[in-house]
């Protein structure tokens, strides 16, 4: 028992200041974003899920991350565009990546890939929306979210 009680204090001690540095307020997008893949194509239709991190240690940057979920056995990519405004500033931009899957066999469905975009939207109540470059539907309305200065 004592091996317990000593474990979990090391465990609560070394806890605290860890979580203290690796801070970073997520926001997740609810709901998905149904798209086909590049140039419109049925193969690759699929849904992307995406969250928002807003870190203390990076002033004036948000983080999204996205994950692509086709339903479809053949390998494929889509355009991801992320839409920002901010409404502390007037700012608004898009970033744009290329989210690509492949197939793990014909009889499986392909593996879900995502990415990572960092956007300089500078800090202040920030708008973000997750499009693609194809024919989509936005099954939620934009997020907000607070980025640190």
């Amino acid at each position: 028992m004592t091996v317990a009680v000593a474990a979990a204090a090391i465990a609560v001690g070394t806890a605290g200041p860890a979580a203290a540095e690796e801070y970073r307020p997520y926001t997740m997008i609810p709901g998905h974003t149904y798209t086909l893949g590049e140039f419109n194509g049925v193969q690759c239709v699929g849904q992307m899920t995406s969250g928002i991190q807003t870190p203390d240690y990076r002033p004036g940057v948000a983080i999204v991350t996205t994950t692509f979920y086709p339903f479809f056995t053949a390998p494929c990519a889509v355009e991801m565009q992320v839409n920002w405004q901010n409404l502390d500033t007037g700012e608004r931009g898009t970033a744009t990546s290329r989210v690509v899957t492949y197939t793990r066999s014909s009889f499986q469905p392909s593996v879900a890939t995502g990415d990572i975009v960092e956007i300089a939207t500078k800090p202040g109540r920030v708008l973000f929306t997750v499009a693609t470059g194809s024919l989509h539907y936005v099954a939620v309305p934009p997020v907000e979210a607070v980025v640190p200065g």
